[in-house]
């Protein structure tokens, strides 16, 4: 099979977990990595913006591979270029991998024109990433369930993002490896922690799906993964525990950090953002903050 058609897409960030949803909730925001996919003699990548100057430029790069992984099943054996232009930190827990990841797989369904749905996407991009918590809402936008099928298949119930709510971001100067951060955990928890989880992550998704966010903060507590990842995240807690005093709905690790997200009213989220950024002013690191609406689309087909 062979392709003249081009691509541009545009995936968002993604904030994963929400305290207790551990590899199960997501969602997506406004802040994206941009991909422009077209057919070429050989493998040729160009990237700017976040982490240009750190990413690879050849085939071996993740967006590429996964364009490469689509165009498999495609029967395409051609190479691709590829423009990325990210927006996403690199490493910070805002699902930069799978913002790359559901990218290149979209980029390429669409240039190749082949017939692939959203959960048949999202098990490439699982197969990829590994876990489901960034990529379902990279793909389907909005506030993101994922459960597994009886075949061991992931897929996602994709709801809309919660209204009145923004996420406010304090991402700092340093990065967590993603793989050192699942490193850490356990491979067992007590039963009494697990029964926790049960519950907070599902008050999570209620409370988010019907807009009642005076429990939020209680119920976007965990026991899974956070207390493992605290000692990567130099203030983590006093973080999370100023955002909730300042006002916010809830807040917890994004993903497997760095980052600290609050769900937070707009009208609130300057508060909220002044007092996480004081609390990480005491942790001798820097910290940048950062508004984000919610963003309910997902990945976008551009041309």
């Amino acid at each position: 099979m062979q392709t003249e058609r081009s691509a541009k897409v545009q995936a968002p960030a993604t904030t994963a977990n929400l305290g207790p949803g551990f590899d199960s909730l997501g969602i997506a925001l406004v802040l994206y990595n941009t991909v422009e996919l077209q057919p070429a003699s050989a493998p040729q990548v160009q990237i700017t913006g976040q982490g240009a100057t750190e990413l690879p430029t050849d085939e071996t790069n993740l967006c590429y591979r996964a364009a490469q992984r689509l165009a498999g099943e495609a029967g395409y054996t051609g190479h691709w270029h590829l423009r990325q232009e990210n927006g996403i930190p690199l490493a910070r827990g805002l699902g930069s991998s799978s913002a790359a990841i559901v990218a290149g797989i979209i980029a390429a369904r669409h240039a190749l024109d082949y017939p692939l749905d959203h959960q048949e996407a999202l098990a490439l991009a699982v197969e990829m990433e590994g876990h489901p918590d960034n990529v379902a809402p990279a793909l389907f936008g909005g506030l993101t369930v994922c459960f597994e099928q009886h075949d061991g298949i992931k897929a996602a119930v994709a709801l809309d993002a919660p209204e009145g709510l923004v996420a406010v971001l304090a991402i700092p100067d340093f990065q967590v490896n993603t793989q050192h951060a699942r490193d850490v955990l356990p491979d067992r928890v007590p039963l009494r922690n697990a029964v926790f989880n049960t519950g907070q992550a599902a008050a999570v998704v209620a409370m988010l799906a019907s807009g009642q966010y005076d429990g939020l903060a209680d119920a976007m507590r965990d026991r899974l993964h956070q207390p493992y990842r605290a000692h990567l995240v130099p203030g983590m807690e006093e973080l999370i525990q100023a955002a909730i005093e300042a006002g916010a709905r809830g807040a917890a690790l994004s993903g497997s950090g760095p980052t600290i997200v609050a769900l937070a009213e707009r009208d609130n989220s300057q508060r909220v953002q002044a007092a996480m950024l004081q609390a990480g002013s005491r942790t001798a690191r820097n910290w940048t903050g950062m508004i984000l609406p919610l963003d309910n689309q997902g990945v976008k087909v551009l041309t």
